[in-house]
């Protein structure tokens, strides 16, 4: 067995159902004509069809993406020179009853469906996505589970593994229905069943993302499994989020947990509960919070009212969204009372299903949570129009995040649509942000390499000579290969006036500065 093709390249593996990364030339983005119009030469001698899916995308430096299971077993011969892309591809998927499309620089490979197969599609459509169980327990006998968990920014991460995977890290959201898979893992086998193309709209300032729709897969968390499982996979590099919390992350999950069980979470110890409701006996406390939860579109909401810079009384209807790092988002269009503060800063906030975010901050004088009022949180106000349709099919007027939710015993409970919130002593800590006027990205999630990025104009940081890009090398002292990310941010955020010494490398040379961190709000 032996293969031909006119090009060298150097292959970088990643797998997942199974992908491979081909070096893209300078990252740009090629059109689908671009890459269907390129010329090819190949010979192969009953070779499997997965090797010359891959070589053609080696060559065409593009990714690709396939269900394991409908080229498994498929080999071909032939022998083509210097013919287009498009009729290699064309020839391969007719001898083999497969479909392809191209898309953001991904070949998807899937079934293909004959017009009078219609029906037994739909019936099979069905099978692989009408269900989506959720997670039940291995033992029966078990009435909870607890699962320990890791936090970055805020946000709960939980070990999941997908078709007998390694370990895979999730963040728990809320406001997720089906588990979304953001980043691929650079050594696990997937083998997503039933691999189909749908549109997603998220907060962003991007366009619409082509995801992949996977249905009939097994997921399984300690001590739970959840069959015939609807997965979504979005590959898109601008929506990859490992660099902005220092470790490995690989998707969301929310809904599929939260809907069978009673879900605690101790943000203090980093433990996730889950327990069976028909066990579940409640024990409130004198100074429990129990507040209704509302629910739309499986996503769950709660009433309370927010104090603006003003001092205007304002009530308002908030997504409880755990995979939201901030306190509070607000949009003005919701109402008319609902106002940016006067004092504010214009800034990155962060990275949606569409690209990055950004807005402007502030402070309102206070959120009622029950009979507590927090004072001075900070509120971030989206510049997106996407906002406003998000608001307008929910009548809602923002989200209660996680920098809130951590400084309580959380316990959520969907079937009772209730949520209790336990204060912790975290109650009495300070809204407080990142003083520095720029934000510390982990390129490399795991290695203690950390890159400067997204500089505000007149900051601290900008004042100081710094410059997107910059590799910090140290900072008050502490060498780079002794910090986390985590590190970084909780210093940037400690105190105003602190001293701040940071040195960069920048084009290979080493450059010392200092700043002060400076309250802007």
């Amino acid at each position: 067995m032996k293969t031909l093709i006119q090009k060298t390249w150097i292959a970088f593996v990643v797998a997942t159902i199974i992908l491979v990364l081909a070096p893209k030339i300078q990252n740009a983005q090629v059109t689908k004509s671009q890459v269907l119009d390129q010329n090819i030469s190949i010979y192969a001698e009953d070779e499997p069809l997965s090797d010359i899916i891959e070589k053609i995308c080696k060559y065409a430096n593009i990714d690709y993406s396939y269900n394991a299971k409908i080229v498994a077993d498929k080999k071909i011969s032939l022998n083509i020179s210097n013919k287009p892309i498009k009729y290699v591809l064309d020839k391969l998927m007719s001898d083999f009853y497969l479909l392809f499309e191209i898309e953001d620089n991904i070949l998807v490979v899937r079934d293909y469906v004959p017009l009078d197969e219609s029906i037994d599609y739909e019936q099979n459509t069905r099978q692989y996505f009408g269900n989506n169980r959720g997670f039940l327990f291995n033992s029966t006998r078990k009435k909870s589970i607890t699962i320990k968990f890791k936090s970055a920014s805020n946000l709960i991460i939980i070990p999941v593994t997908i078709n007998e995977s390694d370990t895979l890290n999730f963040i728990l959201d809320t406001g997720v229905k089906f588990p979304i898979i953001t980043e691929l893992p650079f050594i696990n086998q997937l083998n997503l069943n039933y691999m189909m193309p749908v549109q997603l709209k998220g907060l962003g300032d991007g366009n619409e993302l082509t995801a992949y729709r996977s249905g009939n897969n097994t997921m399984n968390i300690d001590g739970l499994t959840a069959r015939n499982q609807e997965v979504q996979m979005i590959i898109d590099e601008n929506f990859q989020i490992s660099h902005m919390l220092g470790m490995p992350v690989h998707g969301l999950i929310g809904f599929n947990l939260f809907k069978e069980y009673v879900v605690e979470i101790d943000y203090l110890n980093e433990k996730l509960t889950l327990h069976k409701p028909e066990y579940y006996k409640y024990r409130d406390r004198k100074n429990d919070i129990i507040m209704p939860l509302h629910f739309d579109g499986n996503k769950p909401f709660v009433r309370t009212s927010i104090v603006t810079d003003e001092l205007i009384e304002v009530p308002v209807k908030l997504l409880i969204d755990t995979g939201a790092s901030d306190a509070l988002w607000l949009s003005e269009n919701s109402d008319e009372r609902i106002k940016l503060p006067q004092n504010h800063i214009e800034t990155f906030l962060g990275r949606g299903l569409s690209g990055d975010l950004f807005g402007m901050k502030g402070r309102i004088d206070g959120i009622w949570v029950g009979p507590l009022v927090l004072p001075k949180p900070i509120v971030a106000f989206p510049n997106s129009e996407l906002i406003d349709q998000l608001i307008s099919s929910n009548d809602r007027n923002g989200t209660l995040g996680a920098e809130i939710l951590r400084r309580f015993h959380v316990t959520i409970d969907y079937r009772n649509s209730r949520v209790k919130l336990r204060p912790t002593h975290k109650i009495k800590e300070g809204f407080n942000y990142n003083m520095s006027g720029m934000e510390v990205t982990n390129p490399m999630p795991g290695m203690p390499i950390f890159t400067i990025a997204n500089i505000r104009d007149n900051s601290p940081a900008f004042g100081a000579g710094l410059k997107e890009n910059d590799q910090i090398l140290s900072i008050n002292s502490s060498n780079h290969r002794s910090l986390e990310l985590n590190d970084i941010n909780l210093l940037l955020q400690s105190k105003e006036n602190k001293k701040i010494k940071i040195k960069v490398l920048r084009n290979g040379e080493e450059f010392k500065t200092s700043f002060e961190l400076k309250k802007m709000f």
